[in-house]
């Protein structure tokens, strides 16, 4: 069934994921990103990804497409779905979030990633939900098409990024939000979960959080996220549900 958003709005909703989503993303880099910095979830141990078969299959664009498809949101609805070709288009976020300034000043460079960007030489599929009600949108995105090794060193990098730019200010205009990113247990169940927080919180007393988590199983690349300001009392079931889905889908 053909989604009732337009294209423009459709491309806008599936890169940014609110903005601490993107941070999130970003810091992560896996496709597509706010309690307290002392959040209740335990760090986590860095976990090893999915073991892939010896010979993973490459799912192609299409193939990737059909599978998110079949994804639900957590309230049961269909997803907006994007391909490969519209994720590599120019990120609407990207400008907005070049506004700011940033503190360290070397994590600036995260304005140019985000977590629904394609991996060079990859196939990737994303498909999103904004759940009205509570405010949380959640994201899953599939990546295929590049081998297993290629995958795990963009998830070390990932992790070496988030652990540098853990604690960031983003201000713009005289205003300031503060920026926590930890490691973050029980997000999901699929073997080799790697999952993390981000917790975004204003002198004003705003605050919004992202869960992400991302595994690899069988080959495919899994990355699913949720973000919002409702995200701390449903994200993590949220985003769990939607990797848990996906995974069972790769066989």
């Amino acid at each position: 069934m053909k989604h009732p958003w337009g294209n423009e709005v459709k491309k806008f909703a599936l890169h940014s994921v609110g903005i601490s989503a993107l941070v999130m993303m970003a810091l992560t880099g896996c496709g597509g990103s706010t309690g307290s910095t002392g959040s209740t979830g335990s760090a986590t141990q860095e976990a090893s990804p999915s073991q892939a078969p010896a010979t993973a299959k490459q799912y192609t664009n299409d193939e990737l497409m059909a599978l998110v498809k079949q994804v639900k949101s957590p309230s049961g609805k269909e997803l907006t779905v994007a391909s490969s070709d519209e994720l590599s288009q120019e990120n609407p976020m990207k400008a907005l979030l070049s506004m700011f300034t940033v503190e360290p000043a070397e994590c600036k460079d995260l304005g140019t990633l985000g977590g629904s960007e394609v991996l060079e030489g990859s196939t990737t599929a994303a498909g999103a939900d904004l759940d009205a009600e509570s405010g949380v949108m959640t994201m899953v995105t599939l990546t295929s098409g590049v081998d297993v090794q290629k995958l795990q060193e963009s998830i070390e990098k990932s992790s070496a990024q988030a652990n540098k730019c853990a604690k960031m200010t983003l201000s713009m205009s005289g205003q300031s939000m503060n920026v926590a990113t930890e490691k973050f247990e029980g997000i999901s169940t699929v073997p080799g979960t790697v999952g993390y927080k981000t917790a975004m919180s204003s002198a004003s007393g705003a605050s919004q959080t992202t869960y992400m988590a991302y595994a690899i199983k069988d080959g495919v690349l899994i990355s699913a996220t949720a973000s919002g300001k409702g995200a701390e009392a449903t994200g993590v079931a949220n985003a769990g549900a939607m990797m848990d889905q996906a995974a069972a889908l790769i066989k």
